[in-house]
Formats: C-alpha cells, sequence, structure tokens
C-alpha cells in the first residue's frame, strides 16, 4: 500500500491543477481539469508527462457523469445519483463501489471485498490534504481521478439545496399509522 497526497483546493474555478505526491514530497501525478463547462474534463499525467487518465464529463447539471478513459480505451463511467446519497457510489463497469462519508472527506473503494483505496483528509505542514492510501499501483491514476471528481463535486463547487441536505445526516422514519388504519377499517 502506497500513500499519496492531494492538495485540497477550495476554489470555485472552473479550472485547476494539482500535484500529487508521495509520502517523501516527491511529484508523482499531475492533476488538470475544467469544471462547469460542456467539455469538463479531469487528466492525471504520470511524473513523465504522459497522459494516464481522462475522466470526461458526459451528463450535466446536478448530477454529472463522467466516462473514465486509462491509457486510451473507456474503461467505466462514476456519476452521483439521487438514490445513493453519497453513501455507496458505484463505478460501472470496473466494478468498483465507493463508500463512507464523503461529507467528513473519509471513504473507501472496493471491487467485491477487496480494498482499493482510502481517502481521508489529513492537515501536513504546507496545508490540507487528501491521503489517499492505494493497494495497487496501476489503478493510482484511476482512483486519483475519482478522488478528484468527488471532493470536486461535494466541496467546490457552488452551493445547492441538494447538496446543503447532503452534507446532513439523514435519518429515514416510517409510520405504520396509514397502514393500520386502513387494515383495521378492512377487518370489520
Amino acid at each position: 500500500m502506497r500513500k499519496l497526497y492531494l492538495k485540497q483546493i477550495n476554489t470555485h474555478s472552473s479550472q485547476t491543477a494539482t500535484t500529487v505526491r508521495d509520502i517523501n514530497g516527491k511529484a508523482e501525478y499531475l492533476v488538470t481539469g475544467s469544471f462547469g463547462r460542456e467539455d469538463a474534463f479531469i487528466h492525471v499525467y504520470n511524473n513523465l508527462g504522459q497522459l494516464v487518465v481522462e475522466l470526461k464529463q458526459t451528463s450535466f447539471g446536478l448530477l454529472p457523469r463522467f466516462t473514465i478513459t486509462f491509457q486510451d480505451e473507456e474503461v467505466g463511467s462514476i456519476g452521483v445519483s439521487l438514490g445513493t446519497l453519497l453513501d455507496v457510489i458505484y463505478v460501472r463497469d470496473l466494478n468498483w463501489f465507493i463508500r463512507g462519508s464523503l461529507t467528513s472527506g473519509t471513504y473507501h473503494a472496493y471491487h467485491k471485498q477487496t480494498r482499493l483505496m482510502t481517502v481521508k483528509p489529513v492537515k501536513r505542514p504546507n496545508g490540507l490534504f487528501n491521503e489517499l492510501t492505494i493497494k495497487n499501483k496501476a489503478q493510482e491514476p484511476i482512483l486519483i481521478g475519482i478522488a478528484v471528481i468527488l471532493s470536486r463535486w461535494l466541496f467546490n463547487t457552488k452551493p445547492s439545496p441538494l447538496k446543503n441536505l447532503l452534507r446532513q445526516p439523514i435519518t429515514l422514519a416510517y409510520s405504520d399509522r396509514k397502514s393500520t388504519r386502513l387494515n383495521s377499517r378492512h377487518k370489520r
């Protein structure tokens, strides 16, 4: 398992560029992106400057979806849906799922029962970072791109009523009053 650090950038800017570093501060990846437009994307470059992952936005609005292209081959897609309420997010075609508390910034990515990545916020001498603990080096660029999208979607875009709602604890309650009333009428 390797630890990488992605600086938390709180901005409403439509463009971003950040370096992903290892525990010793060595630059391992460069992440660039453009948000809020029809041609939105995230690019992840390796330390040789080669584009290894592109996440391209394919649907827009409140619940965006991105396709994931790894080394020029489309390998999956990710999107946030209302049904998940951000507790579980599924990465299609890769059969990965992300579970945790995105509102606190701590979550895990899995394939079946194997943990692929853990993300948690940490304070380092030069600021706040997302610490990514990744099991498989070959999956690092894809997982970094996913971490950037989730962080950007929840924290770096303009507030909306849905996002404000999703940041609150959710309690689901069920009242059996109506069904009891209906069943008692039926028995008469």
